[in-house]
């Protein structure tokens, strides 16, 4: 150990007097003080950097609370949809089917085997089917006639009978008449009852002649129904067509009345639709009205026709009723064949160049403070109906003006198809905005207006 004066720059004492060190040249009160102090610091750091965060916080939700009250103040940004000039047709839909303008089914009065077809006008060599133009008396089809011939020879031999059995009637009528002439003449002579008898023969010879010619003309009737039932084994064509159908096989058995056998058509270059409207719609649709229609075939070709027939023959399918309509086809250059499907539009009611505006544009009305100043809000009103002014009533539409606010254009309601709605009115242009609605925007978007959401 080593003893230091007062004076000794590296260990004077407190009054002089001198410190013991261990070779630090450090005293142990200022070793003492050292090890207190460090915890100290760690403590100060540590408040430091907590208030660090709390102020950094209390920054960022001031400047949140600054950007959300000056989007609040600023007016919302506005939706808005161009005016348009051009032709409005509310139409009501429906599907259809192609028919030829005359249809006739054929099919045989008599009942039997089919035999034999009819041979094609146009190839001796193919009979006649689908395609096949005739004319009117062409042999179709023709049944077997063995059970109408046989028919015809006992229609025949009964009229033979029959006639035979009318000249015995006859000869008896006139004996008869005889032996009634003779007792006229000798009424005086003979007996009361020998005359009534004679007077009863007569009558019961004539009544007998009666029958025995009724049965005679009933003979000759079986004649000429055998004769015919013999001929309708020959179906023929009862228009000049052309053939766009054909249900019959060689060989096949068919009834008394089998329709549809042959379906022929009067003239292919004459079609019409018949397309089924329901009971809800058919008060919309009148004769005359015009029609456009599309076909599988040439989807991007529209055809026109007008209403020809409405048919009062309801259909039922469950509750829902509806009602056919013929529909003329104008004449078209397109290969249009029968059953095709058609989707028909019913020309209601046309607007040529209509103003044209969102129907959601006559739904919107502004808070006051996007009003333009100078207008009086007092005299102007929003639609009380929910679903908004209607046909014929006076609305507004508003448009853009400047500093982000609006000022209304007057019109009045015309026809509408449900998207879009005619306004007449002045201070309309092609292609000027009209407001919608206003554009919502999350609270993150206000906040940072650059940033992407996903959708």
């Amino acid at each position: 150990m080593h003893w230091r004066s007062s004076e000794d720059s590296n260990g004077t004492g407190v009054n002089g007097v001198a410190n013991i060190t261990d070779g630090r040249n450090e005293s142990p009160v200022e070793a003492r003080n050292d090890r207190l102090s460090h915890p100290a610091r760690k403590h100060s750091l540590s408040s430091r950097l907590l208030i660090g965060t709390l102020a950094a916080g209390c920054l960022l939700v001031a400047a949140i609370g600054l950007r959300l009250f000056s989007q609040r103040n600023e007016l919302p940004e506005l939706r808005t949809v161009n005016v348009e000039r051009r032709d409005l047709v509310i139409t009501v839909g429906t599907t259809g089917t192609i028919e030829p303008d005359e249809v006739v089914q054929v099919g045989p009065d008599v009942a039997g085997k089919i035999v034999r077809f009819g041979m094609d006008s146009r190839d001796p060599n193919k009979s006649i089917g689908v395609g096949s133009r005739v004319a009117k008396g062409t042999v179709l089809f023709q049944l077997d006639t063995q059970q109408y011939e046989i028919a015809l020879e006992k229609a025949n031999a009964a009229y033979r009978l029959a006639n035979a059995d009318l000249v015995r009637l006859e000869a008896q009528f006139q004996q008869s008449q005889r032996n009634l002439d003779r007792a006229n003449r000798l009424r005086s002579t003979n007996a009361q009852s020998v005359y009534d008898e004679i007077v009863t023969a007569n009558e019961m010879a004539t009544a007998m002649l009666a029958v025995g010619k009724a049965k005679l003309e009933e003979a000759e009737a079986e004649v000429h129904h055998a004769k015919v039932s013999l001929e309708n084994t020959n179906v023929r064509s009862p228009i000049d067509g052309i053939v766009i159908d054909r249900r019959a096989n060689l060989g096949q058995y068919v009834s008394v009345g089998h329709p549809g056998l042959f379906l022929l058509a009067k003239d292919l270059d004459q079609m019409q639709i018949r397309a089924s409207v329901s009971e809800s719609d058919i008060g919309k649709v009148q004769r005359g009205q015009p029609v456009t229609f599309t076909v599988d075939a040439h989807r991007d070709q529209v055809m026109t026709g007008h209403v020809k027939e409405i048919l009062l023959n309801a259909r039922m399918h469950g509750n829902f009723v509806t009602y056919d309509v013929i529909v003329a086809i104008d004449q078209t250059d397109l290969n249009i064949l029968p059953h095709m499907t058609t989707d028909v539009e019913f020309e209601i009611t046309k607007r040529e160049q209509a103003w044209l505006v969102p129907t959601g544009a006559l739904q919107w009305w502004p808070e006051s403070e996007q009003m333009e100043r100078t207008i009086a809000t007092d005299l102007i009103s929003p639609s009380l109906d929910s679903s908004g002014p209607g046909k014929g009533d006076t609305a507004y539409v508003w448009v853009p003006s400047r500093d982000g606010k609006v000022r209304p254009i007057s019109v009045q309601v015309g026809i509408d198809d449900g998207v879009q709605t005619e306004v007449i009115g002045t201070g309309l242009a092609p292609d000027s905005p009209v407001v919608v609605g206003e554009v919502k925007r999350t609270t993150l978007a206000r906040i940072i207006p650059k940033v992407k959401t996903l959708r």
